[in-house]
């Protein structure tokens, strides 16, 4: 899921209707699946561009509630850090990026 949630994120960003639409479809079509948690906190660590990272960011906003009682104990602490990693990380660079200006 990991590969082509990734290719249906920049699908979803782009200027072109009929392939955003497309990917909103898919997208929504995989977000019935727990396993699109995990993947999308993959994504706001490891995407290249920060508005694949913001997107799968939004979108784990919008689907961790209703699929937070599937998940297994274990992955609820791997996301749970995994968040917080996120967090400390981008506020690191954030920081680094304002010292540099």
């Amino acid at each position: 899921m990991a590969q082509s949630l990734e290719l249906l994120l920049i699908q979803f960003l782009m200027p072109d209707n009929d392939a955003r639409r497309q990917a909103e479809e898919q997208i929504k079509r995989l977000s019935k699946d727990p396993a699109v948690v995990p993947a999308l906190v993959h994504h706001l660590r490891t995407a290249k561009t920060p508005n694949v990272r913001q997107l799968a960011a939004v979108l784990l906003r919008k689907k961790i509630t209703g699929h937070w009682a599937k998940l297994s104990p274990s992955l609820k602490l791997s996301v749970k850090q995994a968040l917080i990693d996120s967090i400390t990380l981008e506020h690191r660079f954030l920081h680094r990026l304002w010292l540099n200006y």
